[in-house]
């Protein structure tokens, strides 16, 4: 069965965050290498601490450097928003919370110093919380994702992305899989089918909306 978290919902607009109308995929323009802070302004749509146009209408006029979602948008579209050369997901979590704390809580982990990191994902999606994902492909290049669900099946798991990198159709919940072989020993242990690669998942963060 296919758990979708519970903050998402399809309606005439496409997807969007539950009992709003607040658009949730963005996808990266062809000059923006800022995969990780598409996926991450993604996850803050999901769980309302920004809107939608907060992040594609942006406005110098109307964005206030003072509070906290301006310091955000000024840290990471201002002046991050044209990254060619990647943004390490650790790096972005630091950079979040100096701009965001007030707003949310983070929980980062690495596969270098977590190896149930599988587990912490099925559990996180099951509360119903998204989180960034990245993942390095073979030939030393990374990307990041949103992930928003998962299927268990006899190879492992398979992980229901929204991925920045590609649009995504009205009436679709997500634009790519990936399928972790949870018994492999190989260091590329996942495949992910809409670039039909192998790749590795390296790190994830998680954040929620602080209460």
């Amino acid at each position: 069965m296919i758990h979708i978290i519970n903050k998402l919902q399809l309606s005439p607009q496409g997807l969007v965050a539950r009992n709003t109308k607040q658009k949730v995929h963005l996808q990266q323009g062809s000059m923006d290498g800022a995969c990780a802070v598409y996926s991450m302004m993604m996850c803050l749509i999901v769980i309302r601490s920004i809107n939608y146009n907060d992040v594609v209408n942006l406005n110098d006029d109307t964005i206030k450097g003072n509070t906290s979602k301006g310091r955000l948008i000024h840290k990471f579209l201002y002046h991050n928003g044209f990254v060619r050369k990647g943004y390490h997901i650790e790096e972005l979590n630091n950079d979040l919370l100096n701009a965001f704390r007030k707003r949310v809580e983070t929980c980062y982990y690495s596969i270098d110093n977590d190896n149930e990191i599988v587990k912490i994902i099925k559990e996180t999606l099951d509360h119903d919380y998204p989180m960034v994902l990245g993942f390095d492909r073979k030939g030393n290049t990374g990307h990041a994702v949103t992930v928003i669900g998962y299927e268990d099946n006899p190879k492992g798991v398979m992980l229901y992305l929204l991925d920045p990198g590609y649009p995504i159709q009205n009436g679709q919940y997500w634009n790519n899989v990936i399928q972790i072989e949870t018994n492999s020993n190989k260091k590329y242990n996942a495949y992910n089918f809409v670039e039909e690669r192998l790749v590795q998942i390296s790190d994830l963060l998680v954040i929620k909306r602080k209460k």
